[in-house]
C-alpha cells in the first residue's frame, strides 16, 4: 500500500470556490459564519507523517466503482493552520466567529483504496459526474452544499460549521451514496464489501479437468478430454451491466475456458446449469451466463455471474460439464454415454 504523498499527481478534476453563508456574511468579512465552503486544487502534501495534521493512517477513506478518496491532512479550529493556509484560497480566510470553526481537509494524492473500475488518471473526462453517474455534496446540520465534482487527488476543502458539529462529504454513484465524516474520518452508510478486508481482485482456483468422457451419435462415438486451463473469479459490489448488487450480497464473476473439437466437427457447448456456486447456503444458479471464442484456439471462454453473501469468506464452485454437444457437420447432436460427475473447486476471498 503506497503511503508516500509528496510526489506530483495531476488532479483529475479542477475544484472551484463555492460559498454558502446562512447569515448572508461574505468570506471577505471580518469573521466567517457557519456553512461557508472553499475548495481548491493541490499538487503537494500539506503535512507529513508524524505532524499534528497527518490523518492518513485513520482509515478515513471511501471508495466506489469509479472514485477513491482518502483524507491526508486534517484540522478543526477557529483558524487555518499555517501549513494548510499556504494552499490556494485558504490563506486569506478570516477567523471563524466565536461559535464557529473551520473543518479543513486535504485529500491524498494517492488514495489509500483502489476503485473497482480503475480510471486512467491521465484522462480527466473519465471521471466526469455525468459520465458515470457521480454526484457529490456536503451535509452539515440542515444545510446541503452541492459540489461540482468529486474532490480531486491533492485537492483541499474547508467548511465552516458550528463548534462540534459534523460535516459529511457524500459521494453518490449510480443511485447509491456513501459519506465521509470531515471531522472524524468515519464512514457513513458505507458499501461494506469495499472495507471488510476480503479481496475484490482476481482469485485463482484449480482448473476443471475431465478425461475420456464418452459421447455418441449413432455409429459415431468419441472420447473427449478437456481441461479448463484456468479458473478465475472476483467479487464486486457493482457491475456495469447489473448495477449495484442486492443488499447483503456481492457479485461473483467466474471465468474459465472450455474445449471445442473442430477437427472432429464437434463443439462442446456448456449449459448454464453446468456451474453453480455454494457460499454458506444452498447452491445458487448464475444470474448471467455468456461465452465467446478464444482467438486462435477454437475453444470457448465462459463467464458466469452469481450473487453470494457479502460476508462469505469463500465459495465452492460445483461444475458438471453438461450441455449441447453440437455436430458442426449438421444433423443430430451427440449425447453423453454417461453423465459426467460433478467437480468441486474452492475459492478463498
Amino acid at each position: 500500500m503506497q503511503r508516500t504523498q509528496d510526489k506530483f499527481i495531476k488532479p483529475l478534476i479542477p475544484l472551484t470556490l463555492l460559498t454558502l453563508a446562512a447569515s448572508g456574511c461574505s468570506l471577505l468579512g471580518e469573521q466567517t459564519e457557519a456553512y461557508e465552503l472553499v475548495t481548491g486544487e493541490g499538487a503537494s502534501a500539506r503535512c507529513t507523517n508524524g505532524d499534528d495534521l497527518w490523518f492518513f493512517d485513520q482509515d478515513a477513506a471511501i471508495v466506489g466503482p469509479h472514485f477513491s478518496l482518502s483524507l491526508l491532512c486534517h484540522s478543526a479550529g477557529a483558524e487555518i493552520p499555517a501549513a494548510l493556509a499556504a494552499a490556494e484560497g485558504l490563506g486569506d480566510l478570516p477567523e471563524a466567529a466565536g461559535d464557529v470553526e473551520w473543518l479543513v481537509n486535504q485529500f491524498a494524492l494517492s488514495p489509500e483504496l483502489v476503485a473497482e473500475s480503475q480510471i486512467d488518471p491521465d484522462d480527466p473526462a473519465a471521471l466526469e459526474s455525468e459520465a458515470v453517474g457521480l454526484a457529490a455534496w456536503i451535509e452539515a446540520g440542515e444545510e446541503r452544499i452541492e459540489l461540482d465534482a468529486v474532490p480531486a487527488p491533492g485537492g483541499h476543502l474547508a467548511v465552516s460549521v458550528p463548534k462540534g458539529e459534523d460535516a459529511v462529504l457524500w459521494v453518490e454513484e449510480d443511485g447509491r451514496a456513501q459519506g465521509l465524516n470531515l471531522r472524524s474520518g468515519e464512514r457513513v452508510e458505507p458499501v461494506a464489501a469495499y472495507y471488510d478486508g476480503r479481496t475484490l481482485g482476481p482469485v485463482m482456483g484449480d482448473e476443471f479437468g475431465y478425461e475420456e468422457i464418452g459421447v455418441a451419435n449413432g455409429a459415431d462415438a468419441w472420447y473427449l478430454t478437456c481441461g479448463s486451463a484456468f479458473v478465475e473469479s472476483d467479487r464486486s459490489a457493482w457491475r456495469p451491466e447489473e448495477g449495484w448488487a442486492e443488499p447483503g450480497t456481492v457479485f461473483l464473476d467466474v471465468r474459465f475456458n472450455w474445449c471445442s473439437y473442430e477437427d472432429a466437427a464437434l463443439r462442446w457447448n456448456l449449459d448454464e446449469s453446468a456451474l453453480t456456486v455454494q457460499a454458506g447456503g444452498d447452491p445458487v444458479a448464475a444470474l448471467a451466463w455468456s461465452s465467446e471464442e478464444v482467438p486462435d484456439t477454437g475453444n470457448l471462454r465462459y463467464t458466469a455471474v452469481f450473487a453470494v453473501p457479502e460476508d462469505a469468506a469463500g465459495a465452492t464452485l460445483v461444475f458438471t460439464p453438461v450441455g449441447d454437444l453440437e455436430n458442426l457437420d449438421g444433423g443430430d447432436g451427440y449425447a453423453f454415454v454417461d453423465t459426467p460427475a460433478a467437480t468441486e473447486r474452492e475459492l478463498v476471498f
